[in-house]
């Protein structure tokens, strides 16, 4: 651990300092008495008030706010509110509150008002079309990201929380930031995020996502409103659908069940919008990319209970790699409609259809051998024969009601099917004569079906000095997947001058099942002490179920989490998490093995300066994943024909972490990261293999994107934009600036 601060302490010594000094800054400034009242006004508040008679809506927002309010009974009495829902100021939602019930109010300090009735001299009138506008442009976490920088999410505890007040590490990328850099994939959208690794073929891979989290791959690990997609990785999300990403890093089993320990990304779906809004664009680019992007949304009745949303794209293009005979084409198309029957209420239902087209994947790779230098370009495949044609399904149904504002219910599911016929020509080595490399030849298809469900319920209170969000939930997760397999050893072809169509047809024969039965039990506490302590608490029983056709026992995952909310935007916070992921197959003698498990301690502070969009985090962790499969050390013991695995394997993966998103000035934007993360193995029965850095991780990762935008004069609109390549230390760059294909280059040395 003494290692791994020193490393820590020479990787972020500046942007630490940099970091003292804002902060000794803005604490200064908030002491004084304006800098409190500022704070005051700006802050936003979740405010939960049902439709009821006016005095007790008064009273609800009294608690809400913690404002002294006044007022002559009288002037309440036959009255009656609309309530109010959403995150804002409280002056905001003190406007909503009493819209059209003929009382007015004034104030009389910054947190004082006094409601009198419209003849009042000297109170405000309200303007009911002025309440309607600023209710909506209140950030909560399932909607838009105002800017770049994120205040909420629920993806760390399935509440709407504010991102300072989560003991954990957590990135939000918006769709505002995803349009401005022209997000084509789930990668492009990750790849700035600190403590994100993207794999082998990241971003010229048609096929899947592929990346790692704190050193361990997340392929698994990829969910859409919550919901885990599938138990597999063969899916790909358009982000024309996405509201926002956000990126969770550390263990999360306590409320998503079966995970890797490093982390899950959350995929948040556009909803209805109750302002009418309609958005088109028309792409052309390298490779001969074309593609078009339709997304509409507004009421369908005056009253506003009734909300729709289209979004459809179609894309046409010959991949991603600049490879000659690649593709890359896909047609998407998803409805939903948004039911609102009553304030606090509401039932969403939503499709999705999206159909893949592509070669699949060949590594842009150059070869060099006595012969000559290969051009990168030549498809090494054979295009009559090599085809991924993919088609998702999905039907998601999202409800929600809130009894008063202290309860609310909660329950999502969701239908998915997949259909996926894949064929494809793999490189194999280079043969003697230097112009012929051997291939391998690979079928698969698969017939998925996924359900899942996802109910919950809500209920603050409080207790003594302290106030309560009690979250209890269950989850249930099934997958019923066939899959066919085949291979064959197929011709090879020339490097220099390869003839197309001399090709073995390989027939998927090989059948197996992926069966997956996930059900579990969540409840969760979020504390509040006072007005600076947070505390968080979390537990989870996952029951019995299958993974990949074998069983595996009772689990239970648990969670704690402290920050301390120091009033000028500082928030230190630590926290412990645990997580665990079942493992098919067997050992020696037919024993079935356990689930791997993983456990976490981390500490950080996050950095949001009030009246600022900015947004800063550091943390450090110890991350360590354990019941990891190794070779049996008994050179006897053999399963189905290779040497057996046995369970006494340990990865430990320690670091820091470096985040920053921030909106500069008038039009300036800019998102920085850092990450110093030794992923290491300190147990293994291979020889040689403990002690080791994990392949394919990198030691040193940085990012930095900046964007312009001219917001006056002729030019104004006109967006300038910045991408400078990411620095790792090992010799492997990131963040798609070169993918997997770089990676091979430099190995054989061509590069």
């Amino acid at each position: 651990m003494a290692q791994v601060i020193q490393g820590v302490f020479r990787g972020v010594a500046m942007a630490g300092a940099a970091l003292a000094v804002l902060s000794g800054a803005v604490a200064s400034a908030s002491a004084t008495e304006s800098g409190q009242q500022i704070a005051q006004a700006a802050e936003t508040i979740d405010f939960t008030i049902a439709a009821q008679p006016l005095d007790a809506a008064v009273m609800a927002f009294g608690r809400q706010s913690g404002w002294q309010v006044s007022v002559d009974p009288a002037t309440l009495a036959g009255r009656s509110s609309r309530g109010v829902s959403g995150r804002m100021t409280a002056k905001q939602a003190l406007v909503r509150l009493l819209s059209g019930t003929g009382v007015v109010w004034r104030m009389t300090d910054s947190r004082t008002a006094v409601l009198e009735s419209s003849s009042a001299d000297g109170a405000m009138i309200l303007d009911p079309v002025a309440v309607e506008g600023t209710a909506q442009t209140a950030e909560n976490a399932y909607g838009p990201v105002q800017g770049y920088v994120a205040k909420r999410t629920a993806t760390a505890t399935k509440t709407d929380t504010p991102i300072l007040e989560t003991p954990q590490s957590i990135s939000v990328i918006g769709a505002e930031e995803m349009r401005t850099r022209n997000v084509q994939t789930l990668e492009d959208a990750i790849k700035y995020t600190p403590g994100v690794n993207l794999s082998y073929g990241a971003t010229g891979d048609t096929r899947s996502s592929w990346y790692r989290m704190r050193g361990f791959p997340v392929t698994t690990t990829f969910y859409r409103d919550g919901m885990k997609v599938s138990g597999q990785s063969w899916q790909k999300i358009d982000s024309s659908l996405l509201e926002r990403v956000e990126v969770l890093r550390g263990p999360a089993s306590v409320l998503y069940g079966q995970n890797e320990p490093g982390g899950l990304v959350n995929a948040v779906s556009k909803r209805p919008q109750e302002t009418q809004a309609g958005e088109a664009s028309v792409e052309y680019g390298s490779f001969d990319w074309k593609r078009a992007d339709a997304d509409i949304t507004g009421p369908l009745d005056a009253n506003k209970q009734w909300l729709y949303r289209l979004n459809a794209a179609m894309q046409d293009s010959d991949g991603l790699n600049g490879i000659d005979h690649d593709r890359n084409d896909r047609k998407v198309f998803a409805p939903s409609l948004t039911w609102k029957p009553v304030e606090g209420s509401f039932v969403t239902l939503s499709a999705v259809y999206q159909e893949d087209d592509s070669r699949g994947w060949w590594p842009r790779m150059s070869y060099r051998t006595a012969a000559g230098r290969s051009n990168p370009s030549t498809y090494l495949g054979d295009p009559d024969y090599d085809s991924y044609h993919q088609e998702q399904k999905h039907l998601t149904v999202q409800a929600e009601h809130a009894v008063d504002e202290t309860l609310k219910f909660s329950v999502a599911a969701r239908y998915s099917n997949l259909e996926l016929d894949y064929r494809q020509t793999w490189p194999g080595s280079v043969q003697a004569d230097g112009k012929t490399i051997s291939r391998g030849n690979y079928a698969y298809k698969q017939d998925a079906n996924v359900y899942t469900l996802d109910s919950r319920v809500e209920k603050k209170l409080s207790l003594f000095s302290t106030k309560h969000t009690l979250l209890g939930g269950i989850d249930y997760l099934y997958q019923d997947r066939d899959e066919l397999f085949g291979s064959a050893t197929d011709n090879g072809i020339s490097l220099f001058n390869p003839v197309y169509g001399n090709h073995k047809v390989a027939t998927a024969t090989s059948f197996s099942k992926g069966d997956i039965r996930s059900p579990g039990l969540y409840a969760q506490d979020q504390i509040e002490l006072g007005d600076k302590w947070v505390f968080q608490i979390g537990g989870r029983q996952d029951l019995a179920g299958t993974s990949g056709g074998s069983g595996y026992q009772d689990t239970f995952t648990g969670r704690l989490g402290v920050a301390y909310k120091s009033g000028f935007g500082l928030v230190p916070y630590a926290s412990y998490a645990e997580s665990f992921e079942p493992q098919s197959g067997s050992g020696w003698g037919g024993s079935k093995f356990e689930p791997t498990t993983g456990r976490q301690y981390e500490i950080g502070v996050k950095y949001e300066p009030p009246g600022t969009n900015l947004m800063a985090t550091v943390a450090l962790f110890d991350l360590v994943k354990q019941n990891v499969l190794t070779t049996d050390p008994d050179e006897t013991h053999f399963c189905s024909g290779s040497r057996c695995d046995v369970q006494t394997g340990e990865v430990t993966s320690r670091g820091v972490e470096v985040g920053l998103t921030m909106g500069l000035a008038e039009g300036l934007k800019a998102i920085a990261s850092y990450s110093y993360n030794p992923v290491e193995v300190t147990k293994s029965t291979v020889a040689g293999e403990a002690g080791r850095q994990q392949a394919d991780t990198p030691i040193h990762t940085a990012s930095l994107w900046t964007d312009y935008t001219i917001q006056e004069g002729n030019l104004a609109g006109l967006g300038i934009w910045r991408r400078p390549a990411l620095y790792r230390p090992d010799h492997q760059f990131g963040g798609g600036c070169l993918d997997r294909a770089a990676a091979h280059r430099r190995r054989d040395g061509s590069l």
